[in-house]
C-alpha cells in the first residue's frame, strides 16, 4: 500500500507541474496575440484584410467561453484549440 501512495504523490506532483507549465505557455501564446493586436490598434489605418481577421478572432473569442465551475477537459483542449487559431491568424502580421 505504501508505494502506491507513494506513486499517488508523485502522479499529483508530475500532474501539478504539468498543468503550471501548459497554464504558463497559455498564457505566453495570448500574450504574443495581444502584443500583435495592440499594435495593430496603434496604427491610423487598418487594411480591410486585417480587419476581417480581426473579426475573425472576436468570433474565436467569443467561443471560448467556458462553463470554468465544472474544469473540463474538453475546455482546456477548446482554449487551446482557439489560441492556436489566433496565433495562425495573427502569423502573417
Amino acid at each position: 500500500m505504501k508505494a502506491v501512495l507513494e506513486e499517488l504523490d508523485n502522479v499529483q506532483l508530475v500532474f501539478r507541474k504539468t498543468l503550471e507549465k501548459y497554464a504558463q505557455r497559455l498564457e505566453q501564446e495570448i500574450g504574443v496575440v495581444r502584443t500583435k493586436v495592440q499594435k495593430e490598434q496603434k496604427k491610423k489605418k487598418v487594411s480591410k484584410s486585417r480587419l476581417h481577421e480581426l473579426r475573425d478572432m472576436l468570433t474565436f473569442l467569443h467561443q471560448a467561453q467556458s462553463r470554468v465551475d465544472k474544469g473540463r477537459r474538453k475546455d482546456l483542449k477548446k482554449m487551446d484549440d482557439i489560441v492556436g487559431d489566433l496565433l495562425i491568424l495573427s502569423e502573417k502580421w
